[in-house]
């Protein structure tokens, strides 16, 4: 166990006691049979991972995220290394299509009713949490957002791995990208992926760099 960087009031994880209950109940030999309906695509966080390296099975997905994968197991995650892969009767193709399914499933538990609006000054702001972890991950999977945020268009931002941020599609970008770094500093394994456009069932990239710098 490492422990990190204190998070920011209202902002939870799981305890020890937790994960390592839940790893217990994991079989150790992680046959796929067994955690296949478990794996998850995960959108990379900002802070490495404070043990030893691991191969991790990464894959460039629309809208142009490197996606690695993991094994859900409630509190935690297991990520997929390229050893654990190969001793699989899989290909990465087959990681990533269940991935993606699994994804899939979760979200259809996922509605309007899980975003939360409000306004900062006189924009309108809606955050969605799935409250099983996989808020950011639905921008893999935009013919879901629209049974969630409503057809849009919008801009996103994701700024950690169960916030997903809502803004109209022309808000100020000076302003997004203020709210994006609000957002990311209160979480020490934040992600840190721009924004992103929704309209039309489309997911694309928009950079907030310059929006940042100015902010």
């Amino acid at each position: 166990m490492f422990e990190g960087p204190r998070l920011a009031d209202g902002v939870v994880s799981a305890t020890p006691d937790e994960v390592l209950a839940a790893l217990d109940r994991l079989d150790p030999e992680l046959p796929w049979k067994k955690v296949r309906d478990q794996v998850v695509p995960v959108l990379p966080r900002v802070r490495p991972f404070p043990g030893p390296d691991l191969d991790l099975v990464r894959t460039v997905l629309p809208p142009g995220i490197l996606v690695s994968f993991a094994i859900d197991i409630g509190p935690a995650l297991t990520h997929i290394g390229s050893d654990l892969l190969e001793s699989w009767p899989i290909d990465r193709a087959t990681l990533v299509s269940t991935g993606l399914a699994n994804l899939r499933r979760l979200a259809d538990d996922c509605g309007p009713e899980r975003v939360l609006h409000d306004h900062i000054g006189d924009v309108p702001i809606g955050v969605f949490q799935s409250r099983v972890g996989i808020a950011s991950a639905t921008l893999l999977i935009p013919d879901r957002l629209a049974l969630i945020l409503g057809a849009g268009p919008h801009l996103l931002l994701a700024p950690m791995r169960d916030v997903l941020i809502t803004l109209p599609a022309d808000v100020d970008c000076e302003f997004a990208a203020w709210l994006a770094e609000e957002w990311e500093a209160l979480d020490p394994n934040h992600l840190h992926l721009g924004a992103f456009r929704y309209a039309d069932g489309a997911v694309v990239p928009v950079a907030l760099e310059d929006g940042a710098a100015r902010a």
